[in-house]
């Protein structure tokens, strides 16, 4: 082969992606980002864009697969179909709730794939099978195990992308389907508000990260109410209906979920945020976040476990608080030396507003 031939630019394929990109419409000012498709609230706006991915995250038991198999159960119930990639649970947790979200078997048998590796896929025709297969919806439960299945470190850069490249990009450009990772916040303030492990799985977020927030505790029997804010939105079409923007930590209530199965079956509606509501959240929020504050300034060097007991309020709503806190600097933590470990926490400014702002709520009082 002579020099010129090597030097000579290759033809592109279709799915050449080092190819130009038509820019034609774009300089012609159409949009052509895709609008939200799935996940409807009771107003009609949705939350999930077809072909790109999307992220659920919170504490264990927030209800974040709840609110995924309730994705799932409308997509399959409109006729669609959807993929789960389980990392977390096992079949028979997520068939039953999928029946108790009212998906017939019909619909499971002929447009729901359900797929439980624990390998690699490196070498499978399954897996290849997977990615030639068009899905409205695909669900990736246990995002921390999936890096873990192609040997990757969620908590390296480098090791992010890559995962995002062989995954949740394939699903999402090769099967089309809005895809949603779903993954955990440390329990500890140390973090952030965002998901367990590198940063960088925000910034593979194509369409939009929320963060599920419970504000009433879900259980066999019980009423329970979720917050889902959103912390990313790319596209911005789902910003833009979403509730009151919260400063402490730049997030907007983008539904509010019910989860109540105190009757027959379970019964789950996606409301839209009322900005009533939204005021008197965002009040409780604050309130919290200063009732904290009070008490460090009493107890400095507090541990997450002793604010949660001591601050009156459930605990996943002062963790959240907490977390929130130390994420704008309001709260300075430490990790503590020695056997056991944990984080410290104290005021980083003593002139913080809320040390002269009335008395705190302990649980005490």
């Amino acid at each position: 082969m002579d020099v010129a031939s090597l030097l000579a630019p290759a033809e592109s394929t279709d799915d050449d992606h080092w190819a130009p990109v038509d820019l034609e419409a774009v300089l012609s000012g159409i949009d052509t980002s895709p609008d939200p498709a799935f996940l409807r609230r009771n107003d009609g706006a949705a939350l999930l864009y077809p072909g790109l991915i999307h992220m659920f995250y919170g504490e264990s038991e927030s209800g974040k697969s709840w609110v995924a198999l309730h994705a799932v159960a409308s997509v399959l119930v409109d006729g669609g179909s959807a993929v789960y990639v389980d990392l977390e649970s096992d079949a028979s947790t997520v068939v039953g709730r999928l029946f108790a979200l009212n998906v017939p078997a019909d619909a499971l048998r002929a447009r729901f794939t359900y797929v439980r590796p624990d390998t690699s896929p490196d070498r499978s025709p399954a897996f290849q099978r997977l990615l030639s297969t068009s899905y409205d919806l695909a669900v990736i439960d246990g995002s921390s195990d999936a890096y873990a299945l192609f040997g990757l470190n969620q908590n390296d850069a480098v090791d992010v992308s890559l995962f995002m490249r062989r995954l949740p990009r394939p699903l999402a450009e090769r099967c089309g389907a809005a895809v949603v990772l779903i993954d955990h916040v440390p329990k500890t303030t140390a973090g952030s508000r965002f998901a367990q492990g590198s940063q960088n799985k925000l910034s593979a977020v194509t369409g939009a990260a929320y963060l599920v927030e419970p504000l009433d505790a879900l259980g066999a029997g019980k009423r329970g109410v979720l917050a889902v804010r959103v912390t990313k939105d790319r596209p911005g079409k789902v910003r833009a209906v979403s509730g009151l923007y919260r400063k402490s930590d730049r997030t907007q209530v983008a539904a509010s979920i019910v989860i109540d199965s105190s009757g027959d079956g379970t019964v789950f509606d996606v409301l839209a945020p009322k900005e009533s509501e939204e005021v008197s959240r965002s009040d409780e929020f604050e309130n919290l976040q200063n009732a904290i504050i009070r008490y460090l300034d009493v107890y400095p060097g507090a541990s997450t476990t002793a604010i949660r007991d001591n601050v009156r309020g459930s605990a996943a709503k002062v963790g959240s608080a907490l977390t929130a806190l130390a994420e704008v600097g309001r709260v300075r933590v430490e990790a503590k030396k020695g056997k056991g470990g944990g984080f410290r926490h104290f005021v980083a400014d003593p002139g913080d507003p809320a040390l002269s702002d009335g008395p705190g709520i302990f649980a005490d009082e």
